[in-house]
């Protein structure tokens, strides 16, 4: 991702010296080769606009040799090898790494990564106490390839008779479905590929299911249109996907449900309900969605109800949680609404009666709500305090109130499980102190409890943390939210190593986590602060909008005012402390440093979007214009070239050491993006500072695709490593040639 071409002269002592201390060549430059585009009268110029070809091989040899120098120049510190073996030796500690749960008929689902594993793995118990089965395991499927296989996504049948899942190879995010016999111990015959949507919506038949498939491209076609004219179809067991009937896309619903290419749309069911919701997603985080009785949704010419016709209805998706906006129970439809409500508030719907309208069941309150989901008796919402969500409960009866579910220590609400058919619900719980947990709820008192579903592990809770939460005044006097977590009785004298993170889009939320491995980290002085910049989700949607589009620089403003803080108040010094983002994140730490380069001495951009202005000539730019803007428009331009990083690097600024990381596999930001920042980076800065490209060529987008623990281990050892020799930890230091 970094290390640009042409080193200028006044890098040249510098790339030598790190030349010998790591007893290697420094990497190639990159030729600069400028491209000026016009836009309303701006020109921009763009000197690796070739680097957007990734099949050219200059550009697949430049990208190699900065992958091999920055694995060199990271293996090559003294502490390294120590650090790496430490970072495995904490992650194998835990028994089991689980994610993904589900609850369907009594049935406990669960991906789980045993220690020594390298992938999740597919198990299922019978009770919440019962045995984990092992399922479906991607390490036997992958068994002989050279690329590692990952589960992306799985949904069993309403009795678990047959499981629907998905596989991506080398964190690709390309997903291949399949259909597991629980009952044969084997998979079916047929399988899909470019299944982007959930794995598989189920009829009550357990012999069909809704599923989204995007179109097949032609050889050629613009990248932009990967993500166009998906369709959902209904598959019958037994049948070549190929010759399944489309029931939505655009072109095949207009007489009901009209789409356009760039909507996305899916057939969603619940268990013990008799009527199926179609959601529609378009730009932005709003749905439109309609409903129709289940047995009638056989082809293209179902007769669906509008619930929610046009985006202004403002029926709420939920942060990445879609489907987690809506709530089946039986024949009534529960969802969250921000219409008059911005925090947002839950509405109900008879489905069974043509003529009912829809009633506020929950009116908004003083803080925003972030999901809801559907029990057999009630349903259950979180509430956002800054982040950290609490869970409300409401049971399906007349005269019913909401409760609150009382928690066993303070955590954040990852998310909620429920089981159509029965009470049970289990929580996902984090915390800054606690590793993750997963809870259950006795619908009976209110109270939770901490499962036996991720095992404990030696490290889960520390007992010499703690963590402070304080608001910082911004540029604007917007009080910011800053959680900051360190060994007890650390002393403010400004010389403890700091890491400040954050992120600030699509109205996510950066919530409470503790990871082990951060342990050493916390070891060696170091302390973290998260900064819940605006164009996050911590304090509802206004919070989201005022970090969204011509107001993005509040999100790197926001950032630079939380790094500031932490100097100003002896928590740390510019000398020690490193920034870091991931993702849309990247468009934060690329400008907080650009703005304030004089704050930090290192900065992470992990999948860094960083080239706004060419961001949406690729697969997954279009969908992301309603969230950053256009350069279409003047005033999208006009956004777009002030929060982009590329466009904004300047020569002969002294800026941080930069490490940064792209997956080969990347579809969400084409790893020509981080690339190009690296380059221009690298022949920009005046400070002597390293500029890092990391590519890992059996990766995608971070972990969105699947990381084997191997891969996971690597990328916290080099985090840390690249931390504490920038901060200035001794035992990290190059040695002296």
């Amino acid at each position: 991702m970094r290390r640009v071409g042409t080193f200028a002269m006044a890098l040249l002592g510098t790339a030598l010296l790190a030349s010998a201390a790591f007893a290697q060549a420094a990497p190639p430059v990159a030729p600069i080769r400028p491209v000026t585009d016009d836009y309303f009268g701006t020109k921009v110029v763009d000197n690796y606009r070739y680097f957007e070809n990734l099949k050219d091989p200059e550009v697949q040899t430049w990208m190699k040799a900065q992958a091999d120098y920055t694995r060199q120049t990271l293996d090559a510190l003294p502490g390294y090898p120590a650090l790496l073996a430490r970072v495995a030796a904490l992650d194998a500690s835990q028994p089991a790494q689980v994610s993904g749960v589900q609850i369907v008929a009594g049935k406990y689902y669960t991906l789980r990564t045993p220690a020594g594993a390298q992938s999740p793995k597919l198990y299922v118990r019978d009770s919440l106490t019962g045995a984990d089965r092992l399922l479906i395991d991607p390490e036997q499927l992958s068994a002989g390839s050279h690329t590692h296989l990952s589960i992306l996504g799985y949904r069993p049948s309403p009795s678990g008779h047959y499981i629907a899942y998905q596989v991506a190879a080398g964190g690709s995010e390309e997903p291949t479905l399949h259909v597991y016999d629980a009952r044969a111990g084997k998979d079916l015959p047929e399988t899909a590929d470019r299944t982007y949507g959930d794995p598989a919506n189920w009829r009550s038949d357990e012999t069909s299911f809704f599923y989204f498939r995007g179109q097949k491209l032609e050889a050629g076609a613009p990248a932009t249109e990967k993500y166009e004219n998906g369709r959902v179809y209904l598959h019958v067991l037994g049948r070549p996907f190929d010759d399944d009937p489309p029931i939505l896309g655009a072109g095949i619903s207009d007489a009901a449900i009209a789409l356009t290419p760039r909507e996305h749309s899916e057939v969603f069911t619940a268990a013990g309900s008799r009527y199926a919701l179609a959601i529609v997603r378009g730009a932005g985080s709003g749905t439109r969605v309609y409903a129709a009785p289940l047995a009638t949704v056989r082809d293209r010419r179902t007769a669906w109800r509008p619930i929610a016709a046009s985006y202004d209805d403002q029926y709420v998706a939920s942060e990445s949680e879609i489907w987690a906006s809506a709530a089946l129970a039986g024949d009534t439809l529960y969802w969250l609404s921000g219409k008059d409500a911005p925090r947002g508030r839950i509405l109900r719907l008879d489905l069974a009666s043509a003529n009912s309208k829809p009633e506020v069941v929950v009116p908004q309150g003083e803080l925003p709500f972030s999901a809801v989901y559907a029990a057999r008796d009630a349903i259950y919402w979180r509430v956002s305090d800054a982040g950290v969500n609490s869970v409300r409960r409401l049971r399906v009866a007349r005269g019913a109130q909401p409760e609150t579910l009382r928690l066993p220590y303070a955590a954040n609400i990852v998310g909620v499980s429920t089981d159509a058919s029965s009470d049970a619900v289990v929580l996902s719980a984090a915390s800054w102190l606690r590793a993750p947990a997963y809870l259950s709820a006795d619908a009976r008192t209110l109270n939770t409890a901490v499962t036996d579903l991720q095992p404990a592990g030696p490290y889960d809770r520390p007992d010499d943390l703690e963590a402070e939460e304080v608001r910082v005044k911004s540029w604007d006097g917007t009080l910011v939210p800053l959680s900051i977590v360190h060994r007890k009785g650390l002393e403010l004298d400004g010389n403890n190593p700091a890491t400040v993170v954050g992120y600030g889009a699509y109205g996510l939320s950066s919530s409470p986590h503790y990871e082990p491995w951060r342990r050493i980290w916390y070891e060696r002085g170091g302390l973290l602060a998260t900064c819940h910049v605006r164009g996050g989700g911590e304090l509802g949607e206004a919070w989201h909008h005022a970090g969204f589009q011509v107001t993005k620089p509040n999100t790197w403003r926001d950032f630079i005012a939380c790094a500031q803080y932490l100097i100003d108040h002896k928590y740390t010094s510019p000398r020690k402390l490193v920034g870091i983002a991931v993702s849309a994140g990247g468009i934060m730490i690329g400008r907080a440093i650009e703005e304030r380069p004089d704050l930090f001495a290192a900065a992470i951009a992990g999948y860094p979007a960083a080239d706004m202005l060419r961001f949406e000539t690729t697969s997954n730019g279009p969908g992301n214009m309603s969230e950053f803007g256009t350069v279409k428009t003047e005033a999208g331009f006009k956004a777009l070239y002030a929060m982009s990083p590329y466009a904004n690097v300047k020569d002969g600024v002294k800026y941080p050491a930069m490490l940064i990381a792209t997956g080969i596999n990347d579809h969400r930001v084409a790893p020509w993006i981080p690339a190009k920042f690296a380059a221009r980076l690298e022949a920009a800065t005046a400070s002597g500072k390293p500029v890092l490209l990391s590519v890992d060529y059996d990766a995608g987008h971070g972990g969105m695709g699947g990381f084997t623990t191997r891969q996971v281990d690597t990328l916290h050892a080099d985090e840390l490593g690249f931390e504490l020799w920038q901060t200035g930890d001794p035992a990290f230091q190059p040695r002296t040639p």
